[in-house]
């Protein structure tokens, strides 16, 4: 981010569950272009990331920045009920993890789903898979079948983290104790590998109803499966799956494994092998858990809009991070005053400029009007129309998420004075909730002319706009800052949030005004 240059705001963390390899037959998790399962050629390695810039904080955020507070111990199992023991092929020498009967429960929930909801989307019968699920493991003798090759390794299996083969028609998924889907049932909850068995039950899904046959590019498959996988999410949540049922934190697992395995920034999606932005892959998830199965198989026609996800020269040089600074070309320079030119002078909504008042603690004492929540990063004080900001959070914020983190809480003070503004009567997750989609709505002003996005950004604003990274920056945030739960009510959870942050960001302010 800055004057003059892209807000380039590199992250790491997006969702792959993506088709890749060098069969169209392997669709798999991991973004990484490889060989055909089984293939061994060192050549074929994952796109190197940006160089980062070794005096600014690292681009990929660690696994404490979106940690689930579980007193020190992995986040418990969704509760799991009758399953079918049938449902994977374990092998005969598996180590027991502690997930195994939530992970039967995903499988055998998702073969009763598919029989009744396939009909009713294609009007054909649901053929079941031919072949099994296989939990691959180092003691597993090599006994999971090859796709494009004779046999499965664990070593192929990790470098997939989990595919699904047309060829043979069955799943295979990563199951060592050191894998990336170990590790993400310890940080968040094995919903997560919920998630991921249920978006490559989807690549089974498109084989049967033609979508594997018609040379798409990769990045629409990849979108549908996501949004199949958020329909079936949505299904456990509302308590009809007969097998299991998934809470509120469960629901943000699944999120998070949308967010922790994909391209890296810089990548273009389009090219065959493409994954799409973590936004653009929450997104997909989101549209299938509110709108369900009917309308994601509407998807492989009538794709969602996508996100850029390339770096430019500069971005490459700057490692995507402008610099934490109040200078006319640093992050908390050029950010109020681009605010300010928008919902001030362009929209003529907040009309007097909101002056940005530096403090290092979250009291706000210093204001007996103090709007929004000053412990999370910002603040509006509506009798001195100052914004409050809170450096020593902003900092934290930057250093483990990037510069966008700060950028997204400095535009929802903004979004509270517009509220203000607009007559708003709104309080409480209401109010938040249409901040986050105020603050889309600028976000989507600053997008550049010839991405993926419709409406062009403001000829007098040419000198702010984002790049690739930034917004899935603002869906860490998110993650980050929102409620543990729906029944919370302050600020609105995660999935709540981000979603009203891409309703703005795809249609704008004036639909975000819409709501009141």
């Amino acid at each position: 981010m800055d004057r003059g240059r892209l807000l380039a705001l590199a992250t790491a963390v997006v969702v792959a569950l993506s088709a890749c390899g060098g069969t169209a037959d392997v669709t798999s998790e991991r973004a990484d272009p490889i060989g055909g399962i089984g293939a061994d050629d060192p050549t074929l390695t994952a796109p190197a990331p940006p160089p980062a810039d070794p005096d600014g904080p690292a681009n990929d955020p660690t696994d404490d920045d979106l940690a689930v507070d579980s007193g020190g111990e992995a986040p418990a199992a969704p509760s799991v009920v009758d399953v079918d023991t049938a449902a994977i092929n374990f092998g005969p020498n598996k180590p027991p993890r502690s997930y195994d009967d939530f992970l039967l429960a995903v499988m055998t929930d998702l073969g009763v789903w598919w029989s009744q909801v396939y009909p009713e989307v294609y009007g054909e019968a649901f053929t079941p898979l031919e072949g099994d699920v296989y939990a691959a493991y180092p003691e597993r003798p090599d006994d999971i079948p090859g796709c494009g090759a004779p046999r499965t390794t664990y070593a192929d299996v990790q470098q997939y983290v989990a595919f699904y083969c047309g060829v043979g028609d069955f799943i295979v998924y990563d199951d060592g104790e050191d894998g990336l889907l170990a590790e993400l049932a310890r940080e968040y909850g094995a919903a997560t590998i919920g998630t991921v068995l249920a978006h490559e039950f989807a690549h089974a899904i498109q084989l049967r109803n033609g979508g594997l046959d018609r040379a798409l590019p990769t990045i629409t498959t990849e979108q549908q499966a996501d949004c199949f996988a958020g329909a079936w999410t949505a299904r456990a949540a509302r308590g009809d799956a007969v097998t299991l049922r998934f809470s509120d934190g469960d629901v943000r697992a699944g999120l998070i494994a949308m967010t922790k395995v994909s391209d890296p920034v810089g990548i273009d999606q389009f090219e065959q092998g493409g994954h799409g932005s973590g936004f653009d892959r929450v997104g997909a998830f989101q549209v299938g858990f509110n709108e369900g199965p009917g309308r994601c198989a509407e998807l492989l026609d009538d794709p969602l809009p996508l996100m850029p996800n390339q770096f430019t020269a500069g971005d490459v040089v700057t490692g995507g991070n402008a610099a934490f600074g109040y200078g006319e070309n640093d992050l908390i320079g050029f950010l109020p005053e681009d605010l300010n030119r928008y919902w001030g002078e362009e929209l003529d909504i907040t009309g007097d400029r909101l002056e940005l008042v530096v403090v290092r603690s979250g009291d706000g004492d210093r204001c007996d009007d103090l709007r929004g929540d000053l412990s999370l990063g910002t603040a509006w004080c509506a009798s001195t129309n100052e914004v409050f900001f809170n450096e020593p959070v902003a900092l934290d914020l930057y250093a483990r998420l990037g510069d966008f983190a700060v950028g997204y809480v400095l535009a929802t003070a903004w979004s509270e004075a517009v509220q203000d503004a607009v007559g708003s009567d709104l309080d409480g997750e209401d109010r938040a909730l249409l901040n986050d989609c105020l603050t889309g709505g600028w976000v989507k002003t600053v997008t550049p002319i010839d991405f993926a996005l419709p409406q062009p950004r403001l000829a007098s604003r040419d000198s702010v706009r984002i790049s690739a990274g930034d917004l899935d920056e603002a869906i860490q945030t998110v993650l980050a800052l929102g409620d543990a739960g729906v029944d919370d009510d302050v600020i609105g959870n995660a999935f709540e949030k981000i979603d009203a942050f891409r309703g703005g960001v795809i249609d704008g302010t004036d639909s975000c005004l819409a709501q009141l």
